[in-house]
């Protein structure tokens, strides 16, 4: 008992410890558990502080930046428009009809008011640019930007504005050169776009949606894009983020040139989706050069109509591969027909250096300037070739050159096997499908859909001139092109469409 009486107040000691770890025990625990996340994140920001130390992208990011954004400047244009207040008198004709004679007094018409003077506003918009030579004071950006503008202003990075001197343009690579008083600018050099790769870091800077001095980074996505809309494309693809306002604003590599001007953006809704388009420099230095020097620019001209080809087209024609860009046809009195270009040559090289496909062959061309004599290789039945050509200059309302020939009649239906109905051309059909009587062929008059031929794009209306190489007249003719045994693994045609342009096909027949 004395032994019992002597630990009670040890046990009353444990009891009350262990009755204070019940009560304060939770809110104990949440302390002592955030004292060790504490604890551990400051670990955390101090290993970050050591690591950043070896940070060479933010460093490389925060100069390039400084380097260029001296020169890169925001493009506001002003464009004047007229309209002239519009009378209604339908109204006085509405109310006429419900009221007679009784129209209410301010519905009625009074005597003839005279012409209401015109009324004028402006319409303002905005781009981007970069000064790319300090001494002469010359901006590059987009034509888009700058297009009927009735005054251009440029606003330079440290707030002062100044009006453009002048502004020359050029549509067909939506480049446009500003020049500006040369009074204290910052430039930022023109780079080589050929030496930039995908995967390559580039920044892009600029005003989107009017926010000057915007800079985003990314890297090269592609190269040698195209959008398909017309003119002379070979676009650099970025992720980084280009959105309104980005126009005619620099993409520069990480040496601080740009390599490129930004020009549009690839998007379902509008904004920014990664995918951007921007004008490789080297494009733009041809551009500007002549635009600076002439005004206008002068460009290359063969005289060819020309288009891709595909692993069948390019088996038809014995080629090595399908890079390149096949003859469709050859205009008259034209460089092509001056050096002997035909029908079905395969254009691999110009000048020396290889084409992949018809939109770098157009680009190469029209870099050429006129009246120079170029190698113009080519793959003709199935054998290399080099001619000598004098490159023409383009004229002002250029189009591809496009051929036709003379009549028959007949019906076909044999050709079904390949999805196809045709004729034998006739004053019939060509009244139909608005063509010239006299071309000679057969007319398409319907394709199976799902069929190869359908695929190919072949339509209605379409003349096909040539069956594997060789001139057709008639829909019999059409047919017996057909027979042969081989013909069955496909065939090779020439067409002409309703619009007159040419081009070769190469569909292959239902297997059953």
């Amino acid at each position: 008992m004395r032994t019992l009486r002597r630990r009670m107040p040890r046990y009353a000691v444990v009891a009350l410890a262990v009755l204070c770890l019940v009560l304060a025990g939770p809110p104990l625990a949440r302390r002592i558990a955030f004292a060790v996340e504490t604890g551990r994140q400051d670990a955390n920001i101090a290993a970050l502080v050591e690591l950043s130390k070896h940070d060479k992208m933010s460093v490389l990011f925060r100069e390039v930046a400084k380097a260029v954004k001296p020169a890169v400047v925001v493009v506001h244009v002003k464009q004047k428009v007229a309209y002239e207040s519009m009378p209604m008198p339908q109204m006085d004709d509405f109310m006429r009809r419900f009221f007679g004679d009784d129209t209410p007094g301010r519905f009625r018409r009074k005597t003839p008011q005279p012409q209401q003077p015109r009324q004028e506003f402006y319409r303002r918009g905005l781009g981007s640019g970069v000064i790319v030579n300090a001494d002469k004071g010359y901006v590059l950006t987009n034509w888009h930007v700058v297009r009927d503008a009735d005054a251009v202003e440029v606003a330079l990075h440290d707030g002062r504005k100044c009006q453009a001197e002048w502004v020359r343009t050029d549509k067909q690579t939506d480049l446009a050169v500003l020049k500006i008083k040369p009074d204290r600018l910052m430039e930022a050099p023109l780079g080589d776009s050929d030496t930039m790769d995908v995967g390559d870091w580039v920044l892009a800077i600029g005003a989107p949606e009017g926010l000057p001095q915007t800079v985003t980074a990314g890297i090269i996505s592609a190269k040698g894009r195209t959008t398909g809309r017309g003119g002379y494309e070979n676009y650099l693809q970025t992720d980084a983020a280009i959105n309104h306002g980005n126009s005619g604003g620099p993409l520069v590599n990480m040496r601080g040139q740009v390599i490129g001007i930004n020009t549009a953006i690839v998007s379902r809704t509008g904004v920014n989706e990664g995918i951007g388009l921007s004008i490789p420099s080297n494009m733009v230095k041809n551009i500007m050069r002549q635009l600076i020097d002439s005004g206008e620019v002068v460009r290359g001209y063969l005289g060819v109509a020309i288009q891709n080809v595909d692993q069948g087209l390019a088996k038809s024609f014995d080629l090595p591969n399908t890079d390149g860009a096949l003859v469709a046809s050859v205009g008259k009195d034209t460089p092509a027909e001056k050096a002997g270009l035909q029908d079905g040559d395969f254009i691999v090289a110009v000048d020396g250096k290889p084409v992949k496909n018809v939109n770098e062959l157009r680009n190469r061309v029209a870099a050429v300037k006129p009246n120079t004599t170029v190698d113009v290789r080519v793959y003709r039945g199935g054998k290399k070739k080099t001619l000598k050509v004098t490159i023409g200059q383009q004229p002002a309302d250029f189009s591809s050159a496009l051929g036709g020939e003379t009549p028959g009649g007949g019906d076909d239906r044999t050709a079904s096997r390949f999805g196809l109905k045709v004729v034998t051309m006739g004053d019939q059909h060509a009244e139909k499908f608005g063509l010239d009587s006299s071309l000679e062929g057969v007319v398409v008059l319907e394709v199976a859909p799902g069929s190869d031929a359908a695929d190919k794009g072949i339509q209605p209306g379409d003349i096909i001139t040539h069956v594997r190489g060789k001139k057709i007249a008639s829909a019999g003719a059409f047919t017996r092109a057909l027979a042969p045994e081989n013909a069955q693994k496909g065939v090779r045609l020439r067409i002409r469409d309703r619009q007159g342009g040419t081009r070769y096909v190469f569909i292959t027949p239902e297997t059953k």
